[in-house]
């Protein structure tokens, strides 16, 4: 019994000197620490070293939002414009990387980059409190105010909220003016009916579906002048909180990144002169 015992021990001892000198423990562990890492970047979304390592930055944006950004036509070539076009080409640069763009509806935009679709999202967006609970967002690089579009023929009917009254008002869906809409003009009596493309509220604001349209302040002057027959109106609605660029929440290092780009764009008042530059571009050529 005792040399059964002792032999017992013996193996017990040539086991374990084996698996703590066999070379596919410690790969085991490393596999873990890698999965670690993965799920890590995943959760974060990509690091600044794979996206230099990928050789581009993919920027996600809704292209129906002049003068921020829209497809301009030309033939048969089809090219996405505008002021946060070259705000993200100014960050891929700083990177030194290409920039590639993802086109989607805007009520989409912050569920795909938490899907890791996307880097970063620059559509015109407003930092709000509750978009912050699902991403984190960069300084801000401009504000907006809060305009209605109207029929040429009607702007005299509205001066004040207070006057908004059992019409119908289009809004961009997810956006902050469907908020602040539902809250405020509904109570009057008002159907507010959102659409994920704001060319579509245009259209339906032209052809008598809509009454008027409620959108920031530089996209509504620049949808008035494209269509001379729409007209904007001042109801002393309140300004919306800045846009900002959406990151996904956890990646500290790639905020910073852009914000030191946002600091050196802003410092020279480049994001104001592609407004200007931009409003100013004919989008029917």
């Amino acid at each position: 019994m005792k040399k059964i015992l002792v032999l017992s021990l013996l193996l017990g001892i040539l086991l374990v000197g084996c698996k703590a000198n066999d070379p596919t423990a410690n790969q085991n562990v490393d596999a873990t620490n890698a999965t670690s890492d993965q799920e890590a970047t995943t959760q974060a979304g990509q690091s600044l070293e794979d996206i230099k390592k990928q050789g581009y930055i993919t920027m996600g944006t809704s292209a129906e939002y002049p003068p921020y950004e829209w497809h301009d036509i030309d033939g048969s070539k089809d090219e996405i414009i505008g002021v946060d076009i070259e705000i993200a080409k100014a960050i891929a640069d700083d990177l030194g990387v290409e920039l590639k763009i993802k086109d989607m509806q805007f009520d989409g935009l912050l569920a795909a980059l938490n899907a890791n679709e996307m880097d970063f999202v620059i559509a015109g967006m407003a930092a709000t409190d509750e978009r912050r609970e699902a991403v984190d967002f960069s300084d801000p690089y401009t504000s907006q105010e809060q305009l209605l579009l109207v029929r040429a023929e009607d702007a005299d009917k509205y001066k004040t909220i207070d006057d908004l009254k059992n019409i119908t008002v289009g809004v961009q869906l997810g956006s902050t003016q469907e908020i602040f809409a539902k809250e405020n003009f509904e109570k009057n009596g008002v159907t507010v009916t959102g659409l994920p493309d704001n060319n579509n509220i245009i259209m339906e604001l032209k052809n008598g579906t809509f009454d008027a349209a409620f959108l920031s302040g530089i996209p509504a002057n620049k949808f008035a002048e494209m269509h001379k027959e729409l007209k904007v109106i001042d109801i002393q609605a309140p300004p919306e909180d800045a846009y900002s660029i959406a990151i996904k929440k956890g990646n500290a290092e790639l905020v910073e990144q852009i914000n030191k780009t946002l600091t050196k764009l802003n410092e020279n008042d480049q994001v104001k002169a592609w407004e200007k530059e931009y409003f100013e571009l004919s989008t029917d050529k």
